[in-house]
């Protein structure tokens, strides 16, 4: 489905946006209209008109400035449409609302409306209410790094749907429901926007029909008539589209590493199909991490997220398997691949190879050179039997219970380095950030947690204990505690 929706629907949409109004044109050019209503209810009309369309304008230059500035990496452009697509949506979906209430409180209006008059502003309402929520209540931010770049691969006939799998839900619902509005567009009579006057601040004073066009058959292209500009128009947007598909790949990074590998971020590799290296950072992760990685990004502060976002420069990763507590290539590839549950951070659809570049990123934003060493092994987990689930029940009331809770429900918040609370992980509602099954279980026994600096560590190692007594504790885990629907992730 993610395909379909992400690779296949925007052309079936682009499509009915370019070529039915030249069919319209061609077979229907007298239903090329705007319908004026201004003769009734003209006091509400006014000023709905003007926010609406000045806020559509907002949001049109808005939109260019935010797929530039998303695929070249800069935040100041991204910044500036923060403001711009606050002030335009917040003025389209007054305007629009408006404009709604008057075609349903003003019977002439009401009785001369058609079915479109109504789906256009809920249409609109819609995409720009879903913008301004997750703006403005969930503030989430930044995705205009990854859907610029989704969108520059659709125009480059190379579609990589598996870019939109990191955008938040709301994300996704705004831009499906604008992707089908532009497809419902040639349908209404907003195609007039592609037939704007721009000519009539150079037209004569009296214009007039003369026997010499009467019957014109050719398709105008001396800027006299609507098809002109409906040519043009559409030969523009296209032109737009297909320049920015060029810009895929091209953000740059522009801090530098003292791993001495100062460019390795922004090398792309050869054989690697679709986007990677620190484009494909960009895209995926600098709205969270930030641009350069230091866990600052636009949307940070998302009360979405159960916690801040890793400051990439210090590579301190709480999710390891090696016995240094460093996280290894296959750690940080893991991580990538599966997200992290609860926190906010989603999953990847990304190649393996794709997700590899992202971990050559990672080694080249942080500060220092670090060397995982040697991971640690998992065996053949045995048999689950109840004289090993007893055994683990003991082992996690000696060993777990202080800081998970005596029922594995978690417990009391504690403090990291920085003062900031952190709350044991509920057991009982399987979340687990790193995942349920028993491998995950295990490495978590044996290598503990890593805190943010220094040696210290948000859980503590407990390689000490036997392997028969890991597995133990592991079935317990599993049988007792942990749902059984989530122990296999």
């Amino acid at each position: 489905m993610s395909d379909f929706l992400w690779g296949v629907y925007p052309y079936l949409c682009a499509v009915l946006f370019f070529l039915v109004p030249f069919i319209r044109m061609v077979y229907r050019p007298f239903s090329w209209s705007t319908r004026a209503s201004g003769l009734f209810g003209r006091t509400m009309l006014g000023v709905a008109s003007l926010f609406l369309h000045w806020g559509l304008f907002l949001l049109f230059v808005g939109h260019l400035v935010a797929l530039v500035a998303g695929l070249m990496g800069k935040e100041g452009g991204v910044t500036l449409f923060y403001w711009m697509g606050l002030v335009g949506g917040v003025l389209t979906l007054i305007g629009s609302t408006m404009a709604l209430v008057r075609r349903f409180m003003n019977p002439e209006v009401k009785a001369m409306s058609q079915h479109d008059d109504y789906l256009v502003h809920f249409f609109l309402i819609a995409i720009v209410g879903l913008a301004l929520y997750q703006v403005l209540m969930l503030k989430i931010f930044g995705v205009s790094y990854t859907a610029a770049t989704w969108f520059a691969s659709i125009w480059q006939f190379s579609p990589q749907p598996e870019l939109m799998g990191s955008a938040s839900l709301i994300s996704k619902l705004h831009i499906f429901f604008a992707l089908t509005f532009f497809a419902y567009f040639p349908f209404t009579k907003l195609v007039h926007l592609w037939t704007y006057p721009i000519n009539f601040f150079v037209r004569a004073h009296q214009s007039m029909r003369t026997q010499r066009y009467r019957f014109q058959r050719r398709w105008d292209l001396d800027w006299r008539s609507d098809k002109t500009w409906l040519l043009f128009g559409a030969l523009g947007f296209l032109g737009i589209f297909v320049a920015c598909g060029f810009l895929l790949g091209h953000a740059a990074f522009a801090g530098e590493s003292d791993t001495g590998s100062d460019d390795s971020a922004t090398t792309s590799v050869d054989n690697i199909e679709g986007l990677d290296g620190y484009p494909l950072y960009v895209s995926q992760c600098a709205r969270c991490h930030g641009l350069g990685g230091e866990g600052d990004g636009m949307g940070a502060d998302s009360p979405t997220f159960s916690t801040i976002p890793r400051d990439l420069t210090a590579a301190r990763y709480h999710f390891v398997s090696t016995q240094s507590g460093v996280a290894s290539d296959a750690d940080l590839h893991r991580t990538i691949r599966r997200g992290l549950a609860g926190t906010g951070m989603p999953g990847s659809d990304l190649s393996s190879e794709q997700i590899g570049s992202l971990v050559g990123v990672l080694r080249t934003l942080q500060e220092k050179p670090s060397n995982p060493g040697p991971a640690f092994s998992v065996g053949k987990e045995p048999t689950s039997t109840e004289a090993s689930i007893s055994r683990g029940k003991i082992l996690y009331k000696n060993n777990c219970a202080t800081c998970h809770g005596a029922d594995g429900s978690g417990g009391e918040a504690i403090k990291d380095w920085r003062g900031l609370a952190i709350t044991p992980a509920n057991l009982k509602a399987g979340n687990l950030k790193a995942g349920s099954n028993s491998r995950q279980i295990y490495m978590r026994i044996v290598a503990g947690i890593p805190g943010a600096e220094g040696d210290n560590y948000l859980m503590p190692s407990f390689r000490w204990l036997p392997e028969d007594d890991r597995w133990a504790l592991i079935h317990y885990l599993k049988g007792k505690v942990v749902p059984g629907d989530v122990t296999r992730r």
